[in-house]
């Protein structure tokens, strides 16, 4: 079995689609504390020590969100203590430190997706649905870099012929204004010249097709099977409200049974998947360098 970054595109985007759409629609702390150790652990395999001032960001903002509700809504039946006249509850508190938890696992994932989903994975997914969507997308990805190198270059040529040599504000501030006004004149005139180069090449002839290297495999399809298969699980517990937790005005959660124990069991395994994918093909590459 190969890693998810390895793995077809749709594939990835389908299972980031279901774990996220949990995540974010489901108030259920024990799915969100699994979700958030799913996308931490699996960020860690990715990424090791590096990124420390990310995790050290998220966590601050955890601490933040955590204590920004309490203050704000003072709902809930348990007063911890009063703050300016206004009753501190231990269901706000606990309200708060919840969503910090769906936001930060949010985070996570979004960040280990971007990540993983390059540019080129992305165009082939929007190739396969529209080529000419493809070709939009892949002009657009390309200007950006294009102008950033254009706009330093223009930064670079103007200092070179000595204006704004004094360090204040305004000159800062007109010299920015006056590498914009040119960058911007760049590129209409660049996008003019690929209209007519594209038209004359014969763009817009025809039926257009698309190329990529990604092929369905047999991989995707069990990976794909197998997050649908999780996910069903656990959806059908969430509508069968066997996961519903409330915390207004008191806390309470829906009596245990079957139902919650096989959709928390699917989403810790759907939210594991991406680290067990990678351990698996870990343990094989290991396995078959001994066999050298």
């Amino acid at each position: 079995m190969q890693t998810l970054e390895e793995l077809h595109p749709m594939t990835i985007l389908l299972y980031f689609l279901l774990i996220t759409g949990v995540t974010m629609f489901c108030a259920n702390p024990v799915l969100l504390l699994l979700s958030l150790l799913g996308a931490v652990s699996y960020f860690l395999i990715r990424n090791g020590k590096k990124h420390g001032t990310y995790h050290l960001m998220s966590w601050i903002l955890f601490l933040i969100l955590s204590g920004i509700n309490p203050l704000v809504s003072h709902n809930g039946i348990t007063v911890l203590f009063v703050l300016n006249d206004n009753p501190v509850t231990l269901e706000a508190l606990l309200y708060g430190i919840n969503s910090a938890v769906m936001i930060l696992a949010v985070l996570y994932w979004l960040n280990s997706f971007s990540q993983i989903m390059t540019s080129e994975k992305i165009l082939c997914i929007f190739g396969t649905v529209s080529p000419k969507i493809a070709l939009l997308l892949s002009m657009t990805l390309r200007f950006v870099p294009l102008l950033n190198r254009q706009s330093r270059k223009v930064s670079d040529a103007q200092k070179a012929l000595g204006y704004y040599q004094s360090d204040n504000i305004i000159d800062s501030i007109r010299e920015k204004m006056r590498v914009m006004d040119i960058v911007i004149t760049w590129a209409l005139e660049n996008g003019i010249i690929t209209a007519n180069s594209m038209e004359a090449r014969g763009s817009g002839i025809g039926r257009r097709t698309n190329f990529s290297v990604h092929r369905m495999r047999h991989e995707d399809r069990i990976v794909i099977l197998i997050s649908i298969l999780l996910f069903s699980v656990t959806a059908a517990a969430v509508v069968r409200h066997s996961l519903d937790f409330v915390f207004y005005p008191a806390i309470s959660s829906a009596e245990y049974s079957a139902w919650s124990a096989a959709g928390t069991a699917s989403y810790a395994v759907l939210a594991f998947l991406p680290g067990i994918l990678q351990a698996e093909a870990a343990l094989r590459w290991k396995y078959l360098r001994s066999k050298i």
